[in-house]
């Protein structure tokens, strides 16, 4: 596999893409479930989500003990285009990640704004990261 593209000979490399995808001339990407980006801090994880066009309602997260779920089912839009090109239908997924027993499930936040789904899921205060100090050797 090449990191590096290279513009074929019989096509001007502003075509590439689309004859490729048109014709069948590119790998599968997989859409079953959207990109996630997940960070942490001192004092929680933050999930992030890219699920461009969906709605607040479109949405179930459900918590079972340590098991976060998050779910979203198809609605049927029927509209007047034919697709050439359909990447960002994120038609109906569930997703399941299993919690460390650092978060606090009781103050576990979501919303959903600008095509990102955000979940917070503060630590518990004992889990915070200490900050780094020194200790003074004794005689």
């Amino acid at each position: 596999m090449n990191l590096i593209r290279k513009q074929q000979n019989f096509s001007p490399f502003v075509f590439d893409d689309f004859i490729r995808d048109t014709w069948g001339f590119s790998p599968v990407i997989n859409n079953s479930f959207p990109a996630v980006n997940i960070k942490e801090s001192d004092k929680d994880f933050i999930m992030e989500f890219a699920i461009p066009g969906k709605s607040n309602e479109d949405f179930e997260i459900e918590l079972d003990n340590q098991l976060l779920t998050i779910k979203s089912n198809q609605k049927v839009i029927s509209n007047d285009y034919n697709y050439v090109k359909h990447e960002f239908d994120y038609s109906s997924f569930s997703k399941s990640y299993d919690l460390p027993e650092s978060i606090d499930l009781n103050k576990i936040d979501s919303h959903y704004r600008n095509g990102m789904l955000t979940i917070t899921l503060p630590k518990r205060k004992e889990f915070y990261t200490q900050q780094k100090r020194l200790i003074s050797v004794k005689k």
